[in-house]
C-alpha cells in the first residue's frame, strides 16, 4: 500500500495558505470550518 507523505514545509506552506484563506474569506467559525472542509474533499 502506498502512502501519501508531506515534508514538514510542504505542510507549513499548506497550513499557510489554508489560514490565509479562512482569514480572507469566513466571517464566522462555521463559515471557516466549511473552508477548511471543502478543501479536505478537493485533496481526496
Amino acid at each position: 500500500m502506498e502512502k501519501d507523505n508531506m515534508t514538514q514545509a510542504e505542510l507549513i506552506i499548506f497550513l499557510e495558505t489554508l489560514a490565509e484563506n479562512v482569514e480572507f474569506k469566513a466571517e464566522t467559525g462555521k463559515e471557516a470550518a466549511e473552508i477548511i472542509r471543502d478543501k479536505i474533499k478537493q485533496l481526496k
